[in-house]
């Protein structure tokens, strides 16, 4: 049961984690600067989170129906 709740709170943590700046000084860092790839490793991380996010609710309604 505890499952779903677990994919739905790890999919915010992925969606919200580019947002912090610890994070985009550590992506500047490892791409040296280049602002394209760095966007596009945030434009997964936020695809990755709504994809856990989904698979947390198909869970949950499994559970409850």
């Amino acid at each position: 049961m505890y499952f779903p709740i677990f994919l739905i709170v790890m999919g915010i943590v992925l969606m919200l984690q580019p947002r912090t700046q610890r994070w985009k000084t550590r992506m500047d860092t490892f791409f040296q600067g280049n602002e394209k790839r760095v966007k596009q490793r945030a434009n997964t991380f936020f695809i990755l989170g709504f994809a856990f996010i989904l698979a947390g609710f198909a869970y949950l309604y499994r559970f409850v129906g």
